[in-house]
């Protein structure tokens, strides 16, 4: 633990103690010009990183918010007088004013659609920004004087370390930040958005927040560079800037800040390298060999697909080429920024800043963080008080997908402490009713009631915030996280702490707690010594397991279980039995959708059976496969006399003798 503190924490030291000193051992105001740039993009682009790296979203307006942080901080000092504290903070709320109002109808949309929003909304910003003479001067531009700081004015050396503390700032409450349970709900919502409603994080406003803060810092950085340039053009930011500053957060490393900071470098470094032939020669041929190794070593361990191998070698070496034959670099600017973007994004998807920890960690031997002991379960898990009586109903409940009636006028009690099976043949309504309870479909009609008050109707959010946790059928795991904070991610009762004590790095005890009750529950369900593992590297089973560890982590008073032993082998089904089993000794009530009838015999007190959205039979496991209804709709067909035959796994059977 001592060694990790020191490497990490040391070399950030030493990376400010030289940035710091630099102005003081180089007397050279093209170096401090830059130095000051690199602080401003590194704020700029830890922003940005929020969107690209952790929701996983292609955000093309940071350079909008950047201008606009700019303008507003600029306006502030000519037509109010603001001093430069209060003109920062407001370039900073304007960020998060404009990013909150976008984010909301922005982030309703994935993938492209996504990025072409926020590029509408870049290209909306110039245009205004441009044509709204009156107010910022248009394309003839806008003089900034930079104002005095608690009365005293910054040359450049100054300004410069104040960029630098702003920075170490932004640095220290964002890693406190992004390493809390918002980081975690951050990167689960990149993952699985339906699950992390499921688990009552709440979809849309936690990457709300997330933009918002992204959007902020873009305003801050804006405020900056427009008392460090102390004049401004709307040409300034446009599209060149979002592809380079894109460029810079996938080449430095996504979910990183080092990342970011490596990102800043190269966007202050490439338009240097461009304005010089040989330097880009140099940078491009740099490049091309170290696409070409690393293209050479993934095709010969097989660990690179050939695509993923050649294409980086293609685009490098059209760099090398084009730098030979072309006299003026500058002109082919675009094709030169989209050419390493893609070569980044397909050779390099983790950036510099990720295979050089993956390097440095073996290097070094770098020991993970030291984990707590688990707790006895009664700790995590209080035993709940049951009393049989109703603790979920069901009133005439309708869902319909156009003609089909996939649940048709369900009513059904849900008896507080049973485990409750639901059965029935393919197509029967299963899913579709679970996926009502829950809230992931909204009824067409009929009413559900849990504790005898009506239940949130098509919000899963708000029915996981009423005591209800499931599992899916097909597993909505948050892949990119640790199996650990896979758990913590849904922890319920912990994180209470406001967001200015998280910035602050004062939520230290709330997260031991968390990551205690966490592997309490994943040795509950044997995967302790697997928690630090990568949820999409696990095993089937143990993916299936883990789900209902995170599932238990709300404390819920009814869990859905939707098909869990569904492709599981022997030992894993015997190994799920004894889970359940436990999960009902909590005083837990469970309805389990199964397929597999000897699990449901063996579990289930109460069974129910759906045929095209109708209950057709309820009772005990074995009054209900010898159902006569319920033969007949496995068959298909007409049954033999009752008593005669049976269902087991799913299938009609003779009754042995």
């Amino acid at each position: 633990m001592l060694k990790r503190l020191f490497l990490i924490l040391g070399v950030e030291a030493l990376l400010l103690v030289v940035l710091a000193v630099i102005p003081l051992t180089v007397n050279n105001s093209f170096v401090l010009g830059l130095l000051t740039l690199l602080a401003i993009y590194g704020i700029l682009l830890i922003g940005l990183d929020i969107t690209v790296g952790y929701l996983g979203q292609v955000n093309l307006a940071q350079a909008a918010f950047l201008g606009l942080g700019a303008y507003t901080a600029a306006l502030t000092v000519t037509r109010f007088g603001f001093g430069m504290p209060a003109a920062l903070i407001a370039a900073a709320a304007v960020g998060c004013l404009f990013g909150g109002a976008l984010s909301f109808p922005a982030l309703r949309l994935e993938g492209p659609q996504f990025a072409l929003s926020t590029l509408s909304f870049m290209a909306l910003t110039t245009t205004a920004l441009n044509e709204w003479e009156s107010l910022t001067g248009g394309a003839q531009g806008l003089q900034v004087p930079r104002p005095p700081l608690f009365g005293v004015m910054l040359g450049p050396k100054g300004f410069y370390w104040l960029c630098l503390i702003l920075l170490v700032f932004v640095w220290i409450a964002m890693r406190n930040l992004l390493s809390s349970q918002w980081g975690r709900a951050f990167e689960a919502l990149r993952d699985s958005p339906i699950a992390t409603d499921a688990m009552g994080i709440g979809t849309l406003r936690n990457k709300a927040a997330a933009f918002t803060l992204g959007s902020g810092l873009g305003g801050l950085a804006g405020g900056l560079y427009a008392f460090n340039f102390q004049y401004l053009q709307p040409q300034v930011f446009v599209y060149d800037l979002m592809v380079i500053l894109l460029l810079g957060v996938v080449l430095g490393g996504r979910k990183s800040l080092w990342g970011a900071f490596v990102g800043a470098t190269i966007v202050v470094l490439l338009p240097n390298l461009l304005s010089s032939r040989i330097l880009f020669q140099a940078f491009s041929g740099l490049g091309f060999l170290l696409a070409l190794t690393a293209g050479i070593r993934g095709f010969v361990t097989k660990t690179t697909r050939p695509f993923q191998a050649v294409a980086p070698v293609v685009a490098m070496g059209m760099l090398v080429v084009g730098g030979i034959f072309t006299s003026n670099t500058e002109d082919w600017r675009k094709a030169i920024f989209a050419l390493m973007l893609f070569a980044v994004m397909v050779g390099l998807p983790e950036g510099l800043m990720g295979f050089a920890a993956s390097f440095l960690t073996r290097l070094f031997r770098i020991p993970p963080p030291e984990l707590p002991e688990p707790v006895p379960l009664d700790e995590v898990l209080v035993k709940k008080v049951t009393d049989g009586g109703p603790l979920l109903e069901l009133l005439d409940l309708k869902h319909y997908f156009g003609g089909v009636r996939a649940v048709d006028g369900v009513t059904l009690t849900i008896s507080s402490g049973a485990i409750h099976g639901l059965i029935g043949p393919n197509g029967s309504g299963k899913s579709t009713l679970v996926n009502v309870i829950s809230g992931l479909y909204a009824p067409t009609s009929g009413g559900i009631l849990l504790h005898g008050k009506p239940l949130a109707k098509g919000s899963l959010f708000k029915v996981a915030q009423r005591g209800l946790s499931r599992t899916f059928q097909n597993l909505q795991l948050f892949s990119e996280l640790s199996a650990l904070d896979n758990v913590m991610v849904a922890m319920k009762g912990i994180y209470r702490s406001p967001l200015p004590l998280v910035l602050l790095g004062l939520t230290r005890k709330n997260e031991r707690r968390a990551q205690i009750d966490a592997l309490t529950l994943l040795k509950m369900v044997g995967l302790m010594d697997d928690c630090r593992v990568p949820a999409k590297d696990l095993p089937y089973g143990a993916q299936r397991f883990l789900e209902i560890a995170r599932a238990l982590a709300r404390r819920p008073d009814l869990l859905i279980l939707d098909e869990p032993a569904a492709g599981l082998a022997q030992p894993d089904i015997t190994r799920l039995l004894q889970i359940i089993r436990r999960i009902h000794d909590r005083g837990i009530t469970i309805i389990l959708i199964e397929h597999h009838m000897d699990v449901v015999s063996e579990l289930c007190n109460i069974v129910t059976v759906l045929d095209h959205g109708k209950i057709i039979a309820e009772g005990e496991p074995g009054e209900v496969k010898r159902h006569p209804k319920v033969i007949e709709a496995y068959l298909g067909g007409t049954v033999e006399p009752a008593g005669q035959q049976y269902i087991e796994q799913g299938n009609i059977v003779p009754v042995p003798a």
